[in-house]
Parts: structure tokens; C-alpha cells; sequence
């Protein structure tokens, strides 16, 4: 048995190297434009449907209401978050906005941090009708969010104008918005990301894109996830730089190595299960080596999939039980969830055969939303001397769309790399309030 390998940058460069056509044949991801198929929402700025915003006025809503929520201190000495109301009602509104409050900065919110430089304020907006609109805004809503298409994925403003005078005058007014988030009423996964947060009330889902998102806004980071292309900011550095990695200073051990690991297969599928979505993983292993990487996980992003025995997914012909991977408080919801199963047996040298199919259960269980759809797939392989350790900072690889390499500070443990974990690696966290404070600064200095 080979001894375990521990790349090198010179290494990693020649190995990845080698990889990046093949990467670029395992990767597939249907980018249109900035619209690109990660597992977070779209990232956009508001001026981009500007022009198509049809009843957009551009004026602030009338009888709109200021409510605090976490307020630290004065406004001008805080970075403040507003969070508008679109088809709600207030009661509700209320509700929500509390517990997306809590779960941002509250005692174990992901920004918990720095709650002492946030404020977070509610602002009650009325609307004519319920809900969330479908390609198009519901009549009488203050922003018009809708759902475009049938993907639980992307939620659009309808008013994009009238949703930045908005911000505006409550800026102007109370110097209340500096950051705005729209919450969108309903009980499924979708949002937005860019000049403004669009989030819904999901109980499961809600939180998860707000402060991902919240992330991009206010530490002007980059992704951390596989098979992306905006990869940049404090939490991202080049494979050359290992040995003076940007979070020096954070590192678990010093002098650094970067993690072996392998993307075996990442796809954005967001495929309809009416049917079957096959891969082809291919492993790192080779025939002197076969087991060098000898474990590997799989990573699975499912919508209107209620149970594990809905789904039958396949490697080379065996069963994957993912039962493991159903988390009990998302029991039968048909919401976008994610799954995660760690596979104990090495990959067989060269291609694998994966096979995601509905069952029979599957196919008569009742359909949500967006259809039963595998929305992303995943098989990272891990090299015998890979740490998994919790909270290890270190040289973690992470690989672009186009087979591109650049080293991320954890595994996976960051809102930035898996967006359903609940906070930021130690790196975002300083980087966060580095930034926060910055606002502030700037903030000030514009009023002398």
C-alpha cells in the first residue's frame, strides 16, 4: 500500500492540471449569462430587470411602518438591516421576521458575532393578496415578487425600482437601510442574491439563502462551493500561495498543506426525476494506487422529495441507503433539502455509473412545487491523510466549473461553502466584522 500523499502546490498544480479537461467534461452546469446553476439562488443587481419591470413606478410604498426588532445602538453607528414585507399578512410578517432576526443575530445566529454592530429592523409593507406570485408579481403587491418558472430556485422582483426608493427613504429618514432584505411569503426554498437579499418565509430554507447571501453583501466574499466561477475575496486564494495563505494568522497547524481530496462528479442537474438522471463519476484512483483516496461522500440536492424510499439512487449497480441523510425535522416536506452520505468503500478505478430514479412510492407521492426534481449531485473523494476535523483551518481545494483550483480555509464548515450550515468559518467571522466596521467608518465619514 502506496503511503499516503500530501500534495504540494507544485504537485496539485500538475495533478489538476492534468484534470482540467476531464473536470470540464464531469461539470456541467447550464450557465446562462450570471444566471449560474449553483446550489444557492441567482445572484443579480436590481438594474437588470429595471428595464422590464412593467408598473414599476419607482416610488416608495405609501404607509410604510419602521419596526425594530435588534437594535443595538443608533443607526449611525450601525450597520442596519431592513427586512420589507411583500404578500403578507402582518401578522405573519411579524412572526417571520422574528424568527429570521433570531437565526441572523441572535444568541446562536450565524452573525451572533457581531450583533453588536447590527441593527435589524422590520418594515411592514401592505399588500392586496397573499402569497407569492408565478412568472409575473400577485396584483397589488408592494414589490412584485414572483417565482420564475418551476424550479424552487430564483424569486424576481416585479418593482425593482420601487423596492430601491424603498431602501432609499428609509435611509434618508432614519438612516435605517443599509442593507435590504425582501421576504417573500412563501413556505418554500427561492430567493435572490446582489444589491438587495430576496429570501422567503421556507422554515427550512428561509434563513439558509438570507444569510449566504448576507455573506456576499457584507464581507464581499467569494464561493466556497464546487463548480462555480466567482471565487475571490478573504476566504479565497491561489494554489501558489499556500505557504502565504491570506488566513495565516487562523491556521490550525503552520506551514500548510493542501487537502487531498477530488471532485469525482458535481453537477447542477436540476433535473425532473418524470426521468431517470445518470452520471459518470470519475475517480482519482488509479492501478497502482486504488484505494489512495478511500472514502469519498455523496452530496445530493433534492426538491418535492418527501421520504428516502422515494428516490432510488444507484452506484455501479448497488443501492445507496439514504435514509441517513433525511434530516427528521424536514419529515415528509416537500421543500429543497440537501443530503449527505458518506461512502465508507473507495471508487473503483476510472468511470462509475451513478443512477438517480423515482420509486414506485416515489412516482404516487404527492408532487410540490418545482416537480420532483435532483436539483444538484456531488462525490467528493478524500485522500487517507484528508483532516475532516471540525473547525480545522487549513489549504482546502476547491475546484471552479472549468477545472480551475483555488484553496478555500475549511472544509466544510462555512455558510460560504455549504449553505445550509448554520455560521461562518473563524476567516469569514473576522472578515465580517473587518468589513462591518468599515461601513461604519464610511458611513460617518460621509456625514462630516
Amino acid at each position: 500500500m502506496a503511503a499516503p500523499r500530501r500534495l504540494t502546490a507544485a504537485s496539485m498544480l500538475l495533478l489538476f492540471g492534468t484534470l482540467a479537461l476531464a473536470n470540464q467534461v464531469v461539470f456541467s452546469h447550464g450557465v446562462h449569462g450570471s444566471d449560474h446553476l449553483g446550489p444557492s439562488v441567482p445572484h443579480r443587481w436590481f438594474s437588470e430587470f429595471d428595464a422590464r419591470a412593467n408598473g414599476d413606478d419607482g416610488k416608495a410604498p405609501e404607509g410604510m411602518e419602521l419596526i425594530p426588532l435588534a437594535v443595538q445602538g443608533e443607526n449611525g453607528d450601525r450597520v442596519n438591516l431592513a427586512i420589507f414585507a411583500d404578500g403578507y399578512e402582518k401578522d405573519k410578517f411579524l412572526a417571520d421576521i422574528k424568527t429570521l432576526t433570531d437565526d441572523i443575530v441572535g444568541e446562536s445566529g450565524a452573525m451572533a458575532h457581531v450583533a453588536d454592530l447590527v441593527n435589524v429592523y422590520g418594515v411592514w409593507v401592505e399588500s392586496e393578496k397573499s402569497g407569492l406570485g408565478h412568472d409575473g408579481p400577485l396584483p397589488g403587491s408592494p414589490f412584485g415578487l414572483y417565482r420564475e418558472g418551476a424550479t424552487l430556485r430564483a424569486v424576481m422582483p416585479g418593482y425593482p425600482k420601487r423596492a430601491r426608493a424603498a431602501c432609499q427613504q428609509w435611509s434618508k429618514d432614519k438612516d435605517a437601510c443599509d442593507q435590504a432584505v425582501i421576504l417573500g411569503n412563501d413556505e418554500l426554498y427561492g430567493g435572490l442574491g446582489g444589491e438587495f437579499t430576496i429570501t422567503t418565509s421556507s422554515k427550512a430554507n428561509g434563513v439558509v439563502v438570507a444569510r449566504h447571501e448576507l455573506g456576499h453583501s457584507l464581507i464581499e466574499v467569494g464561493e466556497e462551493y464546487d463548480g462555480g466561477y466567482v471565487y475571490s475575496g478573504d476566504n479565497s486564494d491561489l494554489v501558489e500561495n499556500v505557504g502565504k495563505i491570506k488566513w495565516a494568522d487562523h491556521l490550525s497547524e503552520p506551514n500548510p498543506v493542501i487537502q487531498d481530496a477530488h471532485v469525482a462528479i458535481q453537477n447542477y442537474a436540476w433535473h425532473n426525476l418524470n426521468t431517470s438522471w445518470s452520471g459518470t463519476p470519475s475517480s482519482a484512483n488509479n492501478k497502482s494506487c486504488s484505494d489512495a483516496y478511500d472514502n469519498s461522500m455523496l452530496r445530493l440536492s433534492l426538491s418535492s422529495i418527501a421520504q428516502p424510499d422515494h428516490i432510488n439512487v444507484t452506484l455501479n449497480g448497488e443501492n445507496i441507503d439514504l435514509a441517513p441523510g433525511f434530516l427528521p425535522e424536514m419529515k415528509d416536506s416537500l421543500d429543497r433539502r440537501w443530503v449527505e452520505i458518506f461512502l465508507t468503500e473507495p471508487l473503483p478505478v476510472g468511470n462509475s455509473s451513478l443512477q438517480i430514479s423515482l420509486t414506485q412510492k416515489g412516482r404516487e407521492a404527492k408532487e410540490g412545487k418545482g416537480g420532483k426534481m435532483v436539483t444538484s449531485v456531488e462525490i467528493i473523494e478524500y485522500g487517507r491523510s484528508f483532516v475532516k476535523q471540525e473547525g480545522f483551518v487549513g489549504a482546502f481545494p476547491t475546484v471552479w466549473e472549468n477545472g480551475n483550483i483555488t484553496l478555500r480555509p475549511t472544509n466544510e464548515e462555512c455558510i460560504m461553502r455549504k449553505v445550509n450550515y448554520p455560521s461562518f468559518c473563524s476567516v469569514c467571522k473576522d472578515s465580517l466584522r473587518k468589513h462591518l466596521l468599515g461601513r461604519i467608518e464610511k458611513k460617518k465619514g460621509g456625514k462630516k
